[in-house]
């Protein structure tokens, strides 16, 4: 194997990655203004709303610290261990 790194799939996949978290914020945004727009005109399954949002919201919270830890270290891989006989 060789020991270079593929700079344009490291990019790639920091790309992808970003898409996935805009996505996601997009859609918590979305929910939180639907679930407004709900409880301002009375819907009777609001509190489902709410709690919909709430979690997209940690969910979104998590996304972000795991997006900013994994560019911190790369772990080693240490393979699987050759049995000594």
């Amino acid at each position: 194997m060789s020991g270079k790194i593929n700079r344009s799939r490291v990019k790639e996949f920091i790309l992808r990655r970003k898409l996935n978290a805009f996505g996601l914020l997009t859609i918590t945004i979305m929910s939180a203004v639907i679930t407004l727009l709900c409880a301002l005109t009375g819907f009777a399954h609001t509190d489902i709303l709410v709690m919909v949002t709430i979690l997209l919201v940690v969910l979104c919270f998590i996304q972000a610290l795991k997006m900013r830890r994994s560019f911190r270290t790369i772990r080693k891989f240490r393979g699987s261990r050759k049995k000594t006989k």
